[in-house]
């Protein structure tokens, strides 16, 4: 951008600023945040040598988006960003109702979409808190303890787990056979060790004393894998309320249902060294853009434990 564009550029801004301040009774604060904003696109423009010998009226929308993309990648918050969409869409708009540009560039520009906030994910001792509390002789422990285990070995969606019968578990393989709420598919997914013993241990006995106390129904039976203290199937419902009861009597202060092992599996397995695909496949994902949130959870908990290992860790200024 040379003088003669800058010159051009800058006319138009101060016309804008006169109106905010004369027309609009837009307060100072304001007028510099404006002012301010339409100074850090000409730049943008000028480093990229866009509108050159144009003016206001080379401007595209893509340009627009392009400069939105800048701030992005320079880490500027959300709403900062949305404000300087609306900062040039304001000074846009009055471009052409003024006449000075033919069409507005930034009308068919939208606002960025908010980043997904990444959910909480457990530590190992967070869930080993949790387990140590299903400790005992009750099939109801025994039953928690293997649920548990199971939704966090396998990342199983609390509907899967609900609805999981005997059959589809393969002792031989320690694999399950998950059929899926979303589109009725199918997939196998692993028991480790642990998940393996603690669900052999609540099948051998503790499941049909828990099975027993169906009354009035000496002939009763279901394949269902986890039973409440009626004798008929736990429900995804009693499995939420149960895991939340455990994590608050755990001390956990973060926000923890079923959904939250299942971020913990994927998030452990990937701090660990699995492969993004393989994680992909066990959780069942469709699309790979959804399992990637868990290497931005991976890269924040990375991020998180060397600031508070490294003695002269302060990121940043």
């Amino acid at each position: 951008m040379n003088n003669s564009d800058k010159s051009t550029f800058d006319s138009y801004v101060d016309q804008y600023l006169s109106h905010l301040r004369d027309a609009r009774n837009a307060s100072e604060h304001t007028v510099r945040s404006y002012a301010s904003d339409l100074q850090q696109f000409m730049q943008w423009l000028a480093s990229e040598k866009l509108a050159e010998g144009t003016g206001w009226g080379g401007v595209t929308p893509l340009m627009i988006r392009g400069f939105l993309s800048a701030l992005v990648q320079q880490q500027y918050e959300h709403r900062s960003v949305l404000r300087k969409l609306s900062t040039l869409k304001a000074f846009f708009k009055w471009m052409e109702r003024s006449a000075f540009i033919e069409s507005n560039p930034a009308a068919a520009v939208r606002s960025p979409k908010s980043p997904r906030p990444l959910p909480d994910v457990l530590d190992l001792a967070e869930v080993e808190r949790m387990l140590a509390l299903a400790n005992g002789d009750s099939p109801f422990a025994a039953r928690d303890r293997a649920l548990i285990e199971v939704l966090y070995a396998t990342g199983m969606r609390v509907s899967e787990a609900a609805a999981l019968k005997l059959p589809e578990i393969n002792w031989n393989s320690n694999e399950i056979r998950v059929v899926s709420g979303k589109g009725n598919k199918e997939r196998i997914v692993l028991l480790g060790r642990y998940a393996r013993k603690a669900l052999e241990h609540y099948v051998a006995e503790p499941r049909g004393a828990l099975l027993a106390k169906k009354r009035n129904r000496l002939d009763y039976t279901t394949d269902a894998v986890w039973i409440n203290s009626r004798g008929t199937p736990l429900s995804a419902h009693a499995i939420y309320t149960m895991v939340l009861d455990y994590a608050g009597r755990a001390g956990i202060l973060k926000h923890v249902s079923p959904h939250t092992l299942r971020h913990s599996f994927a998030t452990h397995l990937l701090q660990n060294g699995a492969d993004l695909r393989v994680v992909q496949e066990l959780l069942g994902h469709q699309s790979l853009s959804s399992t990637q949130i868990y290497t931005r959870i991976s890269a924040a908990h990375l991020k998180e434990a060397y600031v508070k290992a490294h003695p002269r860790a302060r990121l940043g200024g």
